[in-house]
């Protein structure tokens, strides 16, 4: 962990800690989970704290693997990438200025109202969707084996245990052959505020034998290479 994160997490567990005090109705059992996933209702959490305006995730600078993709050694060709839970769109931004063809959802409608609001020429196409429902991601099936780029900046590792399965299906539909899918994710814990966190181990059970992945291109980041099969 670098000496800037430790703080950073802390800070962002305190502002959870003090939505939940302001809003007890974002703290509440969640209906059919196992033990560890109750507690926090991560989707109120969150809109909570785009309603106040307390956005510490929300930096300006682009993560350095996603760089690397776009500009770097790692480089890949512009073509259609999907970003999920986008947030207020500053990566889903990058990749349209560097020629890639953008679809960014987030489950909070607070989060793409601003990133439509920081978009002003339409670069990207800004959707309200759970990255769990397949449908809701790609509505019209036009992603859909299409995808050449996913990117998961923090978006997996806060969904509940039983539905990240959704997850992996949705990327597994997206995915075109070639396909990589960078991710990032907190190592599982099972106390306090915040997201619940997951392992590479996990990641790597959920994405099925059809994903290789590859060296970490950096603490916390989870790279997956998509199987030429179909």
């Amino acid at each position: 962990m670098t000496a800037g994160r430790a703080p950073r997490q802390a800070f962002v567990r305190l502002l959870f800690t003090g939505a939940l005090q302001r809003f007890p109705e974002c703290r509440r059992p969640g209906a059919g989970t196992p033990a560890h996933d109750t507690g926090i209702d991560m989707r109120r959490a969150y809109r909570t704290l785009y309603r106040l305006g307390i956005v510490p995730w929300d930096t300006t600078g682009v993560p350095a693997p996603l760089v690397d993709i776009v500009e770097g050694h790692s480089t890949l060709p512009p073509a259609q990438a999907v970003d999920l839970g986008c947030g207020t769109g500053r990566q889903a931004r990058y990749l349209a200025e560097h020629g890639w063809q953008v679809t960014a959802v987030d489950y909070t409608p607070e989060a793409i109202s601003a990133a439509r609001h920081k978009d002003p020429r339409g670069q990207v196409l800004w959707r309200v969707a759970d990255a769990t429902e397949p449908q809701e991601v790609d509505p019209d099936g036009h992603l859909s084996g299409a995808t050449s780029l996913l990117l998961d900046n923090g978006c997996l590792h806060g969904i509940p245990a039983v539905r990240r399965l959704g997850w992996a299906v949705t990327v597994n539909i997206l995915a075109a052959p070639g396909a990589v899918l960078l991710v990032r994710a907190a190592p599982p814990q099972h106390r306090g505020v915040g997201p619940r966190g997951i392992s590479a181990g996990e990641i790597t059970a959920l994405l099925g034998d059809r994903w290789q992945q590859a060296e970490a291109p950096a603490a916390g980041w989870y790279r997956y290479t998509r199987t030429e099969s179909t």
